[in-house]
């Protein structure tokens, strides 16, 4: 995927800034801070994960995940369709979009960014 720099910080497609995400667990009924992006990686309740240990994400019809390679069988899934809000770093107010996409869809694109860029080094 090509990340194209459209200035101050924002890049098309557009990726997740650091801060706290907030979504809906599998199995789970209400929505709860599932974690927290960083410029090392993700960080959560019991994990903590470098973009180079994130070996993919995916979105369906009835959830999104993030599969971190040293957990195997313990992705980090979330039900799709319910609300998913972002506080993004140095900004306490709350967003779902990101120049309108989802917040899930610019995690993922956040992973694949990161993931990219350390390729490149």
């Amino acid at each position: 995927m090509e990340f194209r720099h459209l200035g101050i910080g924002h890049y098309f497609p557009p990726i997740a800034p650091n801060g706290r995400v907030y979504a809906v667990p599998l199995g789970q009924e209400s929505q709860v801070e599932v974690f927290c992006l960083t410029p090392v990686g993700i960080i959560g309740a019991g994990i903590q994960l470098h973009w180079s240990e994130i070996i993919g994400c995916y979105y369906d019809g009835e959830s999104w995940e993030i599969i971190p390679r040293n957990y195997s069988g313990r992705g980090m899934r979330f039900r799709r369709g319910l609300s998913c809000i972002m506080v993004i770093e140095g900004n306490e107010a709350l967003t779902t979009h990101i120049q309108g996409y989802p917040i899930p869809m610019c995690v993922m694109n956040r992973i694949a960014f990161e993931q990219q860029r350390a390729s490149e080094e």
